[in-house]
């Protein structure tokens, strides 16, 4: 898996760790871009996983760090965002893969439930897309790619993974003359890690 485009550059992977995330964070790092990592919720799980991969992106020779997130609170993301300039001098590819699986009939789906799936599976995507690509305006471009880990869940899942086609249309049409340009990748194996890096070109 190659990426000669990444070489050099810098990687943002909000991520739960799991292993497509580890398989798109080496990859990355495989093709000479340095990678920073943080959770999509502040759990303890989550922190240990993205630590794990931060430290198989280290092996290989990458500049990495690793920040424990909670990427639906706002004043957080922007803060990893600015970390991420100050540590690694800025970010050209930005890689939201917020999932956080929801499987309830619909019968028994409540408004609060819905409502927290769609924060975390759009809200958080939204909110990393506006740190980061403020400051990629600012800085003369870069990508965002939007995971969807295209898996069943109930209608809130399904409805928050259909809203990032919206937002990445949204971002193309007000920031593409600045340089940045936003996709949705469909991720269903770590083997589809591929697809994500071919989307950062």
């Amino acid at each position: 898996m190659t990426a000669p485009g990444l070489a050099g550059k810098v990687v943002a992977l909000i991520c739960r760790g799991v292993d497509a995330d580890r398989a798109i964070a080496v990859a990355c790092a495989e093709a000479g871009a340095d990678v920073a990592l943080a959770t999509v919720e502040p759990i303890q799980e989550q922190e240990f996983a993205t630590a794990s991969i931060a430290n198989e992106v280290w092996a290989i020779g990458r500049k990495q760090f690793n920040r424990l997130l909670d990427s639906a609170d706002p004043a957080s993301v922007a803060a990893f965002a600015a970390e991420v300039w100050d540590r690694l001098g800025g970010c050209d590819l930005l890689v939201a893969a917020h999932d956080h699986a929801s499987d309830v009939s619909l019968d028994e789906l409540g408004p609060d439930e819905f409502a927290e799936t769609v924060k975390v599976n759009l809200g958080g995507p939204f909110l990393a897309a506006q740190a980061f690509g403020r400051l990629m305006e600012r800085n003369g471009g870069g990508r965002i790619v939007f995971v969807d880990a295209d898996a069943p869940g109930d209608v809130s899942y399904r409805a928050a993974k259909a809203g990032l086609a919206g937002l990445a249309a949204r971002l193309n049409e007000e920031w593409a003359a600045a340089g940045v340009r936003a996709a949705v990748v469909a991720v269903r194996v770590p083997a589809d890690a591929a697809s994500v890096l071919e989307a950062s070109g």
